[in-house]
C-alpha cells in the first residue's frame, strides 16, 4: 500500500508518497478509511475511469494542486476520448464540482449501531481533531436503496450521529452526511464514558425503530441540506421542488432560495401575499390563506378577517364565514354537525 499510516492515541496522519500518485491501485490511492478501502478489495471493486475522476476532484483530503497534476496525467493515460475531454474543461474552468458531480456508488458495510470517526476536520501537519458519533438507522435495505439513487455525488453519503469532538461532547443535533471515503470505525476502550453513551443511544433508537417510532418507508436522503440542495438546483431559476425533502428551491439573482411553496413564490415574484385580519380587536395580517385558517381554528372568536382590501375571494371568505358558524353550532350543541345540517348551512351562505 502507498499510504503510510502514523497514529498516537486519538491523533492519525495520513502520509501519501507523492511519486506513488499514478500508482495501479487507485482505491489504496484515494480512499483514506481503511474499513472502506480493505471492504472494496474484499469483493475485488474496481471504479471506472469516470468515477475515478469524479472522486479524485471532490476529494476534500487532497490539496489542489495535487487534483490538477493527478488528473492532468490521468488524462493522457485514458482511451475515452470524451472523457478526455470533460478532464480538458475542467482543467480550464478549475470547475471540478460542475463538470464532475456524477452519483458514484461507493460500496462499504457500515451500518445502524458501528461507532465510526470522521477522518477530516480542524487538520494541520500534524494534529487532528477527531469526531466520534454513530450511524443510525442504515440498514440493508437504506444500503440496497442508495446503490440505485439518481442522484449527484453527494447523495452516496452516510448520516452519521455525531456526538463527540475529541472529549468535548457536540449536543443532540450535530449530525453529519459523510462520504463513506472518509467514515473509519473506531474501538473505543471499555471504561471509556463515550462508548457507554453511544451503546445507549443505539440501543435506544434500536428499541424506537422496534415499536414503530420511525418512519421507515424511505430511507433518509442525504442531499437534504440547504448546501446539498444549493449545489444540485444552483441552475435552476425557476422554483422547483425537491422530491426528498419536499422543500421549493430557487436561484435568485442575489442567492440561492428553498422552503415552502409559499416563500418561494413570494421571493421568486417579488410579490408577497397579504391577507388582513383582525385579532383581538387589532388589526394584524398574514401571508397565506392557510395560516388564516390556522389562526380560525385555533380562536375563531377572536379573529375576523378584513375584506375591504380585496384580498380574499368569494369562496375564502364563505369558508371561514362557514368554519365561524360550525364552531358556534359544536360549542352550543355538544356534537359534531351531521352531514345534512352542513349542506343545509352551507346553502344559506351561498343564498346569502
Amino acid at each position: 500500500m502507498d499510504t503510510q499510516v502514523i497514529e498516537g492515541g486519538t491523533f492519525i496522519l495520513y502520509v501519501r508518497k507523492e511519486n506513488k500518485r499514478m500508482g495501479k491501485d487507485f482505491i489504496d490511492e484515494f480512499i483514506p478509511s481503511k474499513d472502506t478501502r480493505a471492504y472494496l478489495h474484499s469483493i475485488h471493486y474496481e471504479f471506472t475511469d469516470l468515477e475515478k475522476a469524479t472522486i479524485v476532484a471532490n476529494h476534500i483530503m487532497i490539496s489542489y494542486e495535487e487534483k490538477v497534476k493527478w488528473l492532468n496525467n490521468f488524462m493522457h493515460q485514458i482511451s475515452d476520448d470524451a472523457l478526455k475531454d470533460r478532464i480538458s474543461k475542467a482543467l480550464e474552468n478549475l470547475s471540478y464540482n460542475e463538470s464532475f458531480f456524477d452519483f458514484v456508488f461507493i460500496p462499504h458495510d457500515f451500518r445502524h449501531g458501528d461507532i465510526v470517526r470522521c477522518l477530516y476536520g480542524d487538520w494541520n501537519t500534524t494534529e487532528f481533531c477527531e469526531k466520534v458519533g454513530i450511524i443510525l438507522n442504515y440498514s440493508d435495505k437504506e444500503y440496497e436503496f442508495y446503490k440505485n439513487v439518481k442522484g449527484d455525488y453527494s447523495d452516496v453519503q452516510v448520516c452519521v450521529d455525531i456526538k463527540f469532538d475529541g472529549a468535548a461532547y457536540q449536543g443532540e443535533f450535530e449530525h453529519e452526511h459523510i462520504n463513506p471515503i472518509y467514515i473509519e470505525r473506531i474501538t473505543l476502550n471499555e471504561k471509556d464514558e463515550r462508548r457507554a453513551y453511544l451503546n445507549y443511544l443505539t440501543n435506544l433508537y434500536s428499541k424506537k425503530d422496534a415499536m414503530g417510532e420511525t418512519d421507515n418507508s424511505k430511507p433518509e436522503y442525504a442531499g437534504g441540506s440547504d448546501d446539498l440542495l444549493e449545489q444540485r438546483y444552483l441552475g435552476n431559476y425557476i422554483p422547483v421542488q425537491d422530491e426528498a425533502t419536499g422543500k421549493w428551491c430557487v436561484q435568485m439573482g442575489y442567492g440561492f432560495e428553498s422552503g415552502d411553496v409559499n416563500y418561494i413564490a413570494t421571493e421568486f415574484s417579488g410579490m408577497g401575499l397579504i391577507y388582513h385580519l383582525m385579532y383581538n380587536g387589532e388589526m394584524d395580517h398574514v401571508h397565506g390563506f392557510d395560516s388564516v385558517l390556522a389562526m380560525v381554528l385555533q380562536d375563531p372568536e377572536h379573529v375576523d378577517i378584513v375584506t375591504e382590501y380585496d384580498e380574499y375571494s368569494e369562496q375564502e371568505i364563505k369558508m371561514v364565514k362557514e368554519i365561524k358558524r360550525v364552531v358556534a353550532f359544536v360549542q352550543s350543541h355538544h356534537r359534531p354537525m351531521t352531514n345534512e345540517e352542513l349542506r343545509k348551512n352551507r346553502l344559506e351562505i351561498k343564498n346569502k
